[in-house]
């Protein structure tokens, strides 16, 4: 299984000496989610962490993982949103490759009020 970026309990890389308050959840055997599954989450989960520290202006970032009879990944930041004519969507479309190698989803949805919110889940196979 690939290791999380950090230590539970203590700051986040990504997030470290930035003026946002990080919160990280996981829900469920993490150890289900293993191989291939979890490096292609752990990519996602990085991408999308570093696109709310560097773009959104949030002041809040929630990072939830729940593991169950799907693996899924929410990243929500209370930041300027994404705009739609946004020309720079690399990162974002790896981490739709991704979902799609592993028989996957990822959907990116903005609130009116700015929040964004990046869902990425996956069956819990052998990959």
């Amino acid at each position: 299984m690939a290791q999380i970026p950090f230590e539970l309990g203590t700051s986040c890389p990504l997030t470290e000496n930035r003026d946002i308050v990080t919160t990280v959840r996981m829900h469920g055997p993490m150890t289900a989610a293993g191989g291939e599954l979890a490096e292609h989450a752990e990519a996602v989960t990085a991408e999308a962490v570093s696109n709310a520290v560097r773009h959104s202006g949030a002041s809040r970032l929630t990072v939830e993982v729940s593991v169950a009879d799907m693996l899924t990944v929410d990243i929500v930041d209370n930041g300027c949103g994404m705009p739609v004519d946004n020309p720079r969507r690399s990162g974002l479309a790896n981490m739709l490759y991704r979902a799609e190698q592993v028989g996957g989803r990822r959907e990116i949805t903005n609130a009116p009020e700015g929040r964004t919110r990046i869902h990425w889940t996956a069956p819990l196979t052998d990959h």
